[in-house]
């Protein structure tokens, strides 16, 4: 068993009890009365115990696969934190099957007593952490009552400096707001502002940041902190508030405003991309056409993102398709999907890494029992073991990934015998439901449309 010692001391103790050879000699005495090899001693001289910002640490932590315990010699040589501490052991120690033992505390993670005791220690962490979290809210909320923004070192607002920890207008960057205030209120229309932008050869502004000079009452005055307080700040408006309520009256009429496309929805939502951009293709309508049977029937359509509503991105040269062509084309696809070759694709796969792991666990077998005939050193067994168990932990990942997606394609053959792929008497959501459960994604490229499977 190999032990890692670690030492610190800060300045004001070099002289006292705490000193680097004390400590050392009692660690290194423990582990000869246990018989453990001392694999390194980590001395971090004349470092505070506030934070882990220590180079001896930092290398400590970075070697955990190299030992097998920690020895200190007092429990605040780790961090005087009790968060830091707990944290130490539990995610970088324990997570690690490395053992940990405080001289002065008898802490010993290897015997029982001990392990109780650091689920003691991690109870009153999780306090402390509780604690420090509500104190840092009333000192937000404290901050927003008294006018100012939850953090002095947020990230500053489009439209503000930040001072002090206080905001002051942006001249040249608030005249951008008010005229995107100003602008909307007249054209009523995010698209419609933004295609007049680009119709002036200037930088169009994208939609969310748009949205957020029309919504945020900081610009009007106003400080918040989630939902607990919302109050006039210290700061100057950027706009008044009667035209900001103005806008929200247009934005809500906008939301209000009966959705045409709530009768035709997306058969293929998130499932379309763009081979030219790689850009996820949109579902959008336009006006109604007369059917054949006079019917009046609303004109859906897929197109590209950068040609729907992307004023502030460049055109793309990829065809915008009919709905109820590519719903069709995918839709026939099915026909010709065989879920019996994909699932026994999928077993082959499966089974095939479950057999790479066996042989990965008969090697280790076989290494240990050459350690054990004395064919191999640790020290040349250790990296052999890591690289073995690292293609394992991969290979296991690979076998829970495949074995969902064995389930999947099950479950869609399941969907097929019951069905008969009779899609046409489907409801919508089954419909939409089902497609996704076999399809990965649909790649349109002109005139050619691609559906990988899952």
């Amino acid at each position: 068993m190999k032990a890692a010692i670690y030492i610190r001391v800060s300045t004001d103790e070099q002289t006292k009890k705490f000193s680097i050879p004390a400590q050392e000699r009692m660690a290194r005495a423990f582990c000869e009365s246990k018989g453990w090899d001392v694999y390194k001693v980590y001395t971090d001289g004349g470092y505070s115990g506030k934070n882990l910002k220590r180079p001896a640490m930092q290398e400590m932590l970075g070697e955990v696969d190299k030992f097998d315990a920690v020895i200190v010699y007092r429990l605040d040589r780790l961090s005087r934190s009790q968060i830091d501490t707990m944290t130490l052991i539990e995610t970088y120690f324990l997570r690690n099957n490395i053992d940990f033992i405080s001289l002065t505390e008898t802490l010993d993670t290897t015997s029982p007593g001990g392990r109780a005791m650091i689920g003691v220690l991690a109870a009153f962490a999780q306090m402390e952490r509780e604690n420090t979290r509500e104190r840092s809210i009333m000192g937000r909320i404290q901050r927003v009552r008294s006018g100012l923004r939850d953090s002095p070192v947020k990230r500053r607002n489009f439209g503000y400096d930040i001072v002090d920890g206080k905001l002051y207008i942006n001249e040249s960057e608030a005249a951008i707001i008010r005229e995107v205030c100003d602008r909307f209120e007249v054209l009523q229309s995010i698209g419609k502002l933004q295609q007049e932008q680009k119709s002036q050869g200037r930088e169009v502004i994208t939609r969310s940041r748009i949205m957020n000079y029309l919504t945020n009452d900081l610009y009007i005055g106003y400080v918040h902190y989630l939902d607990e307080v919302h109050t006039k700040g210290i700061h100057d408006p950027i706009i008044s508030e009667e035209q900001h309520y103005r806008i929200k009256a247009i934005l809500e009429s906008i939301k209000q405003a009966p959705n045409v496309n709530q009768k035709h929805r997306s058969l293929l939502s998130g499932l379309v991309i763009c081979a030219v951009c790689g850009n996820p293709y949109h579902h959008a309508s336009k006006g109604t056409r007369r059917h054949a049977n006079g019917e009046m029937v609303e004109y859906r359509y897929y197109t590209c993102k950068k040609n729907r509503r992307k004023p502030e991105l460049e055109g793309c040269e990829n065809l915008t398709y009919h709905a109820i062509k590519l719903e069709s084309i995918v839709l026939n696809r099915i026909n010709s999907y065989s879920v019996e070759a994909r699932t026994d694709e999928k077993m082959k796969d499966l089974v095939n890494t479950k057999e790479k792991i066996g042989t990965l666990a008969k090697k280790k077998e076989r290494l240990f029992e050459l350690y054990m005939d004395g064919s191999y050193e640790k020290g040349d067994l250790d990296p052999l073991m890591s690289e073995i168990n690292a293609e394992i932990k991969r290979l296991e990942d690979l076998n829970t990934k495949q074995s969902e997606a064995l389930y999947k394609t099950e479950v869609s053959k399941l969907l097929l015998e019951n069905q008969a792929i009779d899609l046409e008497h489907f409801e919508f959501p089954e419909k939409q439901q089902f497609l996704r459960s076999v399809i990965n994604k649909i790649v349109v490229d002109g005139e050619r449309v691609k559906v990988y499977w899952l």
